[in-house]
Parts: C-alpha cells; sequence; structure tokens
C-alpha cells in the first residue's frame, strides 16, 4: 500500500480549487494512469486506469463534500484508492490573487493479483506528487485563461 499526504499553495480561491477537483473528467489531464472518470451519480464514479501495464475499472464513492472546503472518495471495495482533499484561504492575496492552500491524502493499493508488465509506468509516490504539481499548473492556469 502507498501513502502519499502533500501540502502546496494554488493561486485561485477555494472555490475555483474546488470546481476543478469535484470536475472528475478531467483528471485524465494531471492524474497519471487515469483513462477517464465517470460520475454515474451524484455520488458514484467509474474509474478506468492502466497502472503498471495492467487496465482495470473500478468505482468509487463520493464519502464527503463540503462546497469550497472538502472532497474524499473511495473506491467501493475500500482497499484500492482513497483520495482526501481539503481546501483552506493561504492568507494575503498576491497580486490581487487569493490562495489557496490544499491538503491531499491519497491511498493507493494496486491489486495483488495483477501481473506487473516490464516498463510499463507504475504509480509511486513521486508520480503523484508529480500529478499534483501538474494539477496546480492546471488551476493557475484556468485561472488566468478566466481572468
Amino acid at each position: 500500500m502507498l501513502q502519499v499526504d502533500d501540502r502546496f499553495e494554488v493561486a485561485a480561491s477555494r472555490d475555483a480549487v474546488f470546481e476543478l477537483w469535484t470536475a472528475f473528467a478531467s483528471f485524465p489531464s494531471f492524474m497519471t494512469g487515469v483513462e477517464s472518470v465517470h460520475l454515474e451519480t451524484e455520488v458514484r464514479m467509474r474509474w478506468r486506469v492502466s497502472i503498471a501495464g495492467v487496465e482495470s475499472t473500478f468505482y468509487a464513492l463520493i464519502t464527503e463534500q463540503v462546497p469550497g472546503e472538502r472532497i474524499a472518495w473511495s473506491s467501493v471495495d475500500q482497499t484500492t484508492m482513497g483520495w482526501w482533499v481539503d481546501l483552506e484561504p493561504a492568507g494575503a492575496e498576491r497580486h490581487g490573487q487569493p490562495r489557496t492552500r490544499v491538503t491531499v491524502r491519497v491511498i493507493w493499493a494496486p491489486r495483488g493479483d495483477a501481473p506487473h508488465l516490464a516498463g510499463a509506468l507504475e504509480l509511486d509516490e513521486r508520480t503523484i506528487r508529480l500529478d499534483l504539481q501538474r494539477f496546480r499548473a492546471l488551476a493557475e492556469q484556468a485561472v488566468a485563461r478566466a481572468a
């Protein structure tokens, strides 16, 4: 099992950052190995991923959602994946732009019966941290385009 805890700031309002964390269809643009995420109901998502050369589909449920503050979800089996994202103001605005502190906890447990393919992309702590940096850049670009 892999657990990654990270905290970073984004030059965007909490509402804008929250909106991106709930735009599940955009996850492939910053999450390694994620091919698609479809929100099937208000709380149920279908994920298609390709990790370590193994394609799989699994379901996750939104377990907590407080607009502008928190979003959390975990796989239905509660063993494959869980994400907890908390948002809070990050102090004074810079250059007229509000800042948001994002605190993330990710738990990932690849299925034990999945074969590993040589040379295939694996999910590790470094990869998840890079995904979070891509999220930050995506959020700041979205705010810049809207301005």
